[in-house]
């Protein structure tokens, strides 16, 4: 195989290796199976980041390398690694269990209510409760 052709094997590779991580990250989420620490897809996703970049810069320094070919795959892989390193970052995963149950104490908090009012979890002390909050879709 001549030198030229590697630039786009290594673009699509570097596709690949993002567009696999994040779906088995993403997959992993209505299972409830995340990781606390990420490390391998983190791993994954830089090495995919770094063999985009690689792919790109043979691409425009050998002559006869099919530009075009190894730019949609290291861009794909570009993005899709970016994405994920963002949004990975973004997230803040509460330390502790999660879960709410009867009887527990309501933390402190402030909002607004239907009509705009503010509204204090404090007017709630001693009565039973029920909050149902509502996530709304994206």
């Amino acid at each position: 195989m001549s030198p030229t052709a590697y630039a786009p094997l290594l673009g699509g590779a570097a596709a690949l290796i993002a567009f696999g991580t994040f779906t088995v990250y993403l997959a992993s989420i209505p299972r409830g199976k995340v990781p606390a620490r990420p490390v391998g897809s983190v791993v994954l996703q830089v090495l995919a980041l770094l063999a985009a970049i690689a792919a790109l810069i043979v691409a425009t320094r050998v002559a006869g390398t099919s530009l075009g070919a190894t730019i949609a795959p290291s861009a794909t892989a570009m993005v899709l690694s970016g994405l994920f390193l963002y949004l990975l970052s973004q997230r803040k995963t509460p330390v502790g269990k999660l879960a709410v149950a009867v009887g527990d104490t309501l933390l402190p908090f402030t909002s607004k209510d239907q009509r705009g009012a503010p509204f204090d979890s404090a007017s709630l002390d001693g009565k039973r409760v029920l909050l149902k909050f509502f996530r709304g879709h994206w």
